[in-house]
């Protein structure tokens, strides 16, 4: 290893260092919002079991409707 070889590695280092240093200042200066971190719920999704099930047996009502109304034609 020459006398270039090991100034070149010492400035590739220096320049690492550098790259991570500015990486971590970057990513502590970036404010975090938890408030708005997560997507919103879908609609419905806080609704109590009961209704939730009151709404697929609808939903399965009208499919059986349209299935049946399909099947005589």
């Amino acid at each position: 290893m020459g006398m270039q070889d090991r100034d070149y590695w010492g400035e590739w280092h220096k320049e690492r260092d550098q790259a991570k240093a500015k990486k971590r200042a970057k990513a502590k200066s970036v404010p975090l919002d938890l408030d708005n971190a997560n997507p919103p719920k879908l609609w419905g999704a806080d609704w109590h079991w009961s209704l939730k099930l009151l709404v697929w047996l609808c939903i399965a009502a009208v499919m059986g409707v349209i299935y049946r109304h399909v099947l005589k034609l």
